[in-house]
């Protein structure tokens, strides 16, 4: 006769609902994948920290550079919590009816076979029939387990498909945010031609001598030609970043400017007067790159090594002209704590660090990685791998710009296509071979 364990049956039932968060395993990456692709298709929405944050000690410190083959774990995904809830309820009560089955189908085996052996003092005849009925009703209980079974399977796949379809409604949120809110205005636009702003001497983002004029000067361009390929523009550079803010922006001779970080614009009392000008002044498109602040300092001083903030108070750190304070304020370094040093060029950072007149230099790592490469310093001066930031790099334009919010729905919604073809990840991956290549 055959029997079916309890224990096996659970076993089944707990294998089948692991397998309904697939945000819960882990990925391989392929070809064309990028994480801001992975967290839309997975979890609903462009905001791929919560794939990165999971997975620091595999990617490193730049969140935009993964390779093929790399394995990556995909965290449950807390926006799932009423769904998966629902579903953990539907299959709870699957497993129970199931248990409780196969508790009434145990019984009445035992109950037969106890019969059977009673039946083996009794003529052959009657054990027969007796017999015959006890592999009957063993044959019921059996097949009532398996109809068990089979209910909750059902029900663990209708939780499935719920979890799926809160997905794609997400997915299909992020989808109706990113495309053009105003027709009218972006008829407007597209009447005349667009003229953007940008600077030299920020490889590998922004500089003519660079190829495609640098990584986020073709992801701009890219996405206004998958934005609406009939819409003109033109990029000017102008090498003095402080006058795009200063002058350029608010006299409205550009209708943009990039690439800027957005400061902390919802907590405007811990931001530098520069910081608080830029929040009321400028509206931001979404984040077309994401770069790592750090801070670098020479070899031995002890500073590449700190793993607090407060080992940088009565420091004096260089960060050029243009570049936002807003990192370093959240971290408390500020004047007076500070002495802080702005020169119009990046590469006079290094240069006062090497000198021994300033001890840190915090920067973008990769424009950093870049300058120290061509010093030839690769050994000498250091980055702190404990105090490392992610910022994101946006497109701005001003408020005055009454075309401005339309000018950043056109470059939101190619963003948005590029990112979901898989075309971003190509340019950056491209930009970024050849940098390495070529330090």
């Amino acid at each position: 006769m055959k029997y079916i364990s309890t224990c096996c049956i659970s076993l089944a039932l707990m294998s089948t609902a692991a397998s309904a968060q697939v945000a819960c395993e882990t990925y391989e990456i392929r070809p064309g994948d990028s994480l801001r692709q992975l967290a839309t298709r997975i979890y609903g929405t462009p905001d791929y920290r919560i794939i990165y944050d999971a997975n620091r000690d595999r990617i490193g410190r730049n969140p935009n550079h993964i390779e093929v083959g790399m394995v990556l774990n995909l965290p449950c995904d807390p926006r799932d919590a009423v769904v998966n809830e629902q579903a953990s309820q539907i299959t709870e009560q699957a497993q129970a009816e199931a248990q409780r089955l196969i508790a009434e189908a145990e019984a009445r085996v035992a109950q037969a076979e106890a019969r059977a052996a009673e039946l083996a003092v009794q003529s052959t005849e009657t054990e027969t029939v007796e017999l015959e009925e006890a592999r009957r009703v063993a044959e019921e209980a059996e097949a009532q387990i398996t109809a068990a079974q089979e209910a909750a399977a059902e029900a663990i796949a209708a939780a499935e498909a719920e979890i799926e379809k809160v997905r794609a409604e997400a997915f299909a949120a992020v989808e109706a945010a990113t495309s053009l809110a105003s027709p009218e205005a972006a008829q407007s636009v597209q009447e005349r031609q667009i003229i953007l702003i940008t600077g030299n001497n920020y490889a590998p983002y922004t500089d003519e001598n660079l190829p495609d004029r640098g990584l986020y000067t073709k992801l701009v361009e890219t996405a206004f030609l998958r934005a609406d390929p009939h819409q003109s523009y033109k990029i000017q550079f102008v090498n003095d970043w402080n006058s795009h803010l200063d002058l350029l922006m608010p006299s409205l001779a550009f209708d943009a400017t990039f690439p800027w970080s957005r400061p902390d614009c919802e907590n405007t009392a811990q931001l530098s007067a520069n910081d608080q000008s830029r929040c009321s002044s400028y509206n931001f498109s979404n984040p077309f790159y994401e770069v790592v602040d750090g801070y670098f300092a020479m070899s031995g001083s002890g500073y590449e090594v700190a793993l607090s903030y407060n080992d940088f108070l009565g420091t004096t750190i260089c960060r050029p002209e243009g570049y936002s304070l807003n990192l370093m304020s959240k971290a408390g370094l500020v004047e007076p704590e500070i002495t802080l040093v702005r020169p119009v060029l990046v590469e006079e950072c290094f240069d006062a660090l090497v000198s021994g007149d300033v001890d840190i230099v915090a920067l973008d790592s990769q424009v950093s990685e870049t300058i120290i490469a061509q010093m030839d310093m690769e050994t000498t001066i250091i980055e702190n791998p404990n105090l490392l930031e992610v910022k994101a790099l946006n497109v701005m334009t001003h408020i005055d710009n009454p075309e401005g919010l339309a000018v950043l729905d056109t470059l939101n919604h190619g963003l948005a296509i590029m990112q979901n073809s898989g075309e971003w990840h190509e340019i950056v991956s491209t930009a970024l071979k050849y940098q390495m290549e070529n330090q």
